[in-house]
């Protein structure tokens, strides 16, 4: 089938061209860079790409008309004055243009945000305005997402580049499930018009619920090979937690920001339901990580 690709570029998107390659599907790429993602990619000669910006609708390229499904995998604007906005009308531009498509289906992935923080809030709005699509919708939402160049996984190689790790006392017990990337792409490619996911948000977890110190204390083990020493801190601020992040690790810092934010709470699934209707072999943490390990470790 034909489906097209937002957010090409990004983390998930760029893991979920080639798993939709293997399956025989028709990609079609919306980008805003061609010449940047051609460099990125090395699937540029196997996909259809599209040129155009939702933020900018006048100048975007006509979809093809035979679209099947689309994925709305843009990632999240910096937190910036405005970025709600922004948002919003990237969401906007997107519908206008799919619903000149004969699509059928929209597959959207975001976090999973309890607290509502003012990232969680802008999220809610997009996929308001998504569901005002003519397609079915199908909202994904993913906890702590592990894979060789996630953020998480940055975030962890960067705390224990030395020991003792010295991380906030809230940090430290935060409870998280873990999922590998691997499993976010075989989620998002078992939702392909598969009307059992139509009209419905899901989440998406890994098998096992640990504390984020448990979390570092494995990646010190599997990746690091040595025992990592932990110290927490009773009370840090945010905007200094922010800023030490940026500093340890190559986080920008509103993705920092926005780890700080979630590391104040437990990020778990409250819903299984997806498991029954795409059943997976779940990756331990263990094996996620050891997925991002050369070879011959």
């Amino acid at each position: 089938m034909k489906v097209l690709l937002t957010g090409a570029n990004g983390y998930i998107g760029a893991r979920l061209i080639p798993a939709l390659l293997a399956e025989g599907h028709e990609v079609v790429c919306l980008v805003r860079d061609k010449a940047l993602f051609e460099k990125q990619t090395d699937y540029a000669t196997q996909v259809t790409i599209i040129t155009g910006d939702l933020l900018r609708n006048r100048g975007m390229e006509s979809l093809p008309t035979d679209i099947q499904v689309a994925y709305y995998l843009v990632n999240a604007l910096p937190q910036t004055s405005g970025f709600a906005g922004l948002e919003a009308l990237s969401a906007e531009n997107f519908i206008k243009a799919v619903n000149q498509t004969h699509c059928k289906q929209i597959i959207s992935l975001s976090e999973i945000d309890d607290h509502l923080t003012e990232a969680g809030l802008s999220r809610l709005h997009v996929e308001d305005i998504l569901r005002q699509a003519d397609a079915a919708i199908t909202i994904l939402k993913s906890t702590m997402i592990i894979g060789e160049g996630s953020i998480a996984l940055e975030l962890m190689e960067g705390l224990t580049k030395k020991s003792p790790v010295l991380i906030a006392q809230k940090w430290a017990k935060a409870q998280e499930e873990p999922i590998a990337t691997s499993n976010v792409v075989e989620y998002l490619s078992g939702c392909l018009l598969n009307e059992d996911t139509f009209n419905a948000e899901f989440h998406i977890s890994g098998p096992e619920v640990l504390t984020f110190k448990q979390m570092l204390l494995l990646h010190g083990e599997v990746c690091r090979k040595r025992k990592v020493s932990i110290m927490t801190m009773p009370q840090v601020s945010a905007a200094l937690s922010s800023y030490w992040l940026n500093y340890l690790t190559p986080i920008s810092y509103s993705h920092a920001k926005t780890l700080v934010e979630n590391l104040k709470y437990d990020l778990v699934s409250r819903d299984d339901a997806i498991k029954n209707i795409i059943p997976l072999k779940l990756k331990t943490l263990r094996e996620a990580l050891l997925e991002t390990m050369p070879v011959n470790n």
